[in-house]
């Protein structure tokens, strides 16, 4: 009789073990899963304020141009308008950031991305390097990766120019004194997210 007793006490014992078991894991699992949705509405939050800052540096540029009398689609307001190279054109990709080098002739720097750029979907790969976002020794967004100062983050960022359209029921016509203008952020976590906002940038003086 003893040892019938103890072989129940055995597998009760057993039995709450594994119940108590599954009870962990599912807790686990439940603050696992709220840590990660946490980390990614921050990502997501934090790739959102990019995007919007890649629209309104754009938009500072273009508002800079009205300020030195300079054409509304140049790069750089400070350079000679005649060159072609220093307008902003259709189904290219920049990387715009703010210049905080001590010696800038203009607070706003833009880099033409357009050859060789690659963007692939599944994963990040050493191509999208020249577009991916780094923290520079007082916490500000740059592009900057090759100092070992700079620390890399997991957020890539570019800006892309396409054509305004204008479609009527009888025809298409292309508006020429406008962008749009996408600004787009990329970043992996787990697997591959990407946020990207559309705006229209125009020549509102001559409209």
């Amino acid at each position: 009789m003893k040892n019938i007793n103890r072989a129940f006490s055995i597998i009760e014992i057993i039995i709450w073990i594994f119940i108590f078991s599954l009870w962990i894991s599912a807790i686990y699992m439940v603050i696992s899963s709220s840590l990660n949705m946490n980390i990614y509405n921050q990502n997501q939050i934090i790739a959102w304020n990019l995007a919007r800052e890649g629209i309104e540096l754009v938009r500072n540029i273009r508002d800079s141009n009205y300020i030195t009398y300079h054409k509304w689609n140049q790069k750089w307001p400070y350079l000679d308008y005649t060159n072609t190279d220093n307008f902003f054109s259709t189904w290219s990709y920049y990387i715009v950031e703010n210049d905080y080098s001590e010696y800038s002739q203009f607070p706003i720097k833009v880099t033409d991305i357009t050859t060789g750029f690659w963007e692939w979907v599944e994963n990040l790969t050493w191509s999208m390097e020249n577009y991916r976002l780094c923290l520079d020794s007082e916490k500000r967004y740059t592009y900057d990766c090759s100092t070992s100062w700079n620390k890399k983050t997991q957020f890539y960022r570019y800006i892309k120019f396409d054509e305004v359209k204008y479609n009527s029921w009888t025809n298409t016509e292309l508006i020429s004194d406008a962008y749009k203008v996408n600004a787009k952020v990329i970043w992996y976590m787990k697997w591959y997210h990407e946020i990207q906002i559309d705006t229209i940038l125009a020549d509102w003086k001559r409209l």
